[in-house]
């Protein structure tokens, strides 16, 4: 039986949510940990649970310090090389140091035998709950989150690791305040500026866990349902069980941008078996055609179609390279400051800010030597103070009459006075 760790209603083992609350169901053994300690950390609650393990919410029973705890399932704990394997990969994965990778702050091995391993805790959504709750994901937030993925990876690939289990579920989503400005559509065809009142900060988890175990002699469907929760993600070369290096996590962003944008993955079957030989041998299907009701640029299609290529030669050869086509991508809503440049509006970069400043300056310049002028050359006997002032207001009546009265106009406004005065009498 399966528990929601939320109302604890108990459901059938095939049930993956409440149906009560939405939440991820847990088994029994997860919830009798809550309320107990592992080393110097509580457990409080239970964040979700996916192939890997269950993660907790808790605390450091000492400073008081929130973090997450992350249990591996026990069937683990009977590979001991796994398991040292994993420590030296936490290692590198937490030496990366990158502000989209999720941080790993402690590791261990409990008393009856499971790993656990403690990570900052992470206030937000994943991608795969966001997904599975509300849909497809408008253009320019998928684009957003895949270039932060993007940043993640390249970094990690940089030091040498890869991820190899990238998937929505895997992916933290942290709504943080609109730092930027968007420039938007009109219905008018027009284009608008406007602050961004929200953003998604991407965190990516679990660098380095697939790794590790899948080069133990574990069976392959213990490797498909442990370490990649479900194959929907995973790279030819991955279902095939060849070796993988980076270009692997190319494919997975390039699915994980199809689900995103479509809603759902581009593979999906009834047996994993089915779905790997998607992978490995069908074409992915193209998005546009797949979802032709919401907003996918060409651009952006073809991000997807190329990161999606079965041959690894013929995909994005590393994180930078579709990192930049990423950025040409955007649609009917883009970002000033990284998004496409659209028509009518000027991006708002530094060569352009300062000669918008020094226009302004000039301008106030101009002003305040009018002013000058004014004043210095003025007979009338009036003091600065009530010069400026009618300084001023010269100045703004030459603004809303842009042109000065001829004598006949003149002579035409008055007479047009006289008369509407006779018509009021």
């Amino acid at each position: 039986m399966k528990v929601c760790p939320r109302c604890y209603t108990r459901f059938p083992d095939g049930e993956r949510f409440c149906l009560h609350d939405s939440a991820v169901l847990v088994e029994e053994e997860d919830i009798a940990r809550l309320g107990t300690s592992i080393g110097n950390y509580r457990l409080d609650k239970i964040l979700g649970r996916g192939g890997m393990g269950t993660v907790y919410a808790g605390e450091h029973v000492y400073i008081k310090r929130p973090v997450a705890v992350k249990i591996l399932h026990p069937q683990f704990a009977r590979y001991q090389e796994a398991i040292h394997r994993f420590l030296r990969e936490a290692r590198a994965a937490t030496s990366i140091n990158h502000a989209n990778i999720v941080d790993v702050t402690d590791f261990g091995i409990m008393a009856d035998g499971p790993v656990c391993f403690v990570l900052e805790y992470l206030e937000g959504k994943s991608l795969e709950d966001l997904i599975e709750k509300d849909g497809a994901v408008e253009l320019h937030r998928a684009l957003n989150v895949a270039n932060q993925i993007a940043l993640a990876l390249e970094a990690a690939h940089a030091a040498g690791v890869i991820h190899r289990d990238l998937k929505p579920d895997n992916i933290m989503l942290l709504k943080k305040p609109g730092r930027r400005d968007l420039v938007r559509m009109a219905p008018d065809q027009t284009w608008i500026t406007e602050r961004e009142e929200s953003y998604d900060f991407v965190k990516v988890l679990d660098f380095g866990i697939a790794k590790v175990l899948i080069q133990d002699e574990l069976l392959a469907e213990t490797v498909q349902g442990a370490v990649f929760g479900t194959p929907e993600y995973m790279s030819p070369e991955a279902a095939r069980g060849e070796d993988v290096d980076h270009r692997a996590d190319v494919y997975s962003l390039g699915v994980i941008m199809f689900d995103m944008l479509c809603g759902r993955p581009p593979f999906e079957a009834a047996q994993s078996s089915e779905v790997l030989s998607m992978h490995i041998n069908t074409p992915p299907p193209s998005p546009r055609e797949f979802a032709p009701h919401r907003e996918i640029t060409e651009m952006a299609e073809g991000v997807i179609l190329r990161a999606m290529q079965k041959d690894v030669t013929k995909r994005y050869q590393n994180m930078s390279e579709m990192r930049n086509d990423i950025a040409h991508a955007y649609g009917s809503i883009t970002y000033r400051r990284h998004g496409a440049r659209v028509a009518g509006v000027e991006p708002l970069n530094e060569a352009n800010r300062t000669a918008a400043e020094e226009a302004d300056e000039r301008k106030r310049k101009r002003l305040t030597e009018d002013l000058d002028e004014w004043i210095t050359t003025d007979e009338s006997g009036l003091s600065v103070e009530q010069a400026r002032m009618l300084a001023l207001v010269e100045t703004a009546e030459k603004a809303f009459t842009p042109t000065s009265m001829s004598p006949a106009e003149a002579e035409r406004l008055a007479n047009a006075l006289d008369r509407a005065l006779d018509d009021d009498d």
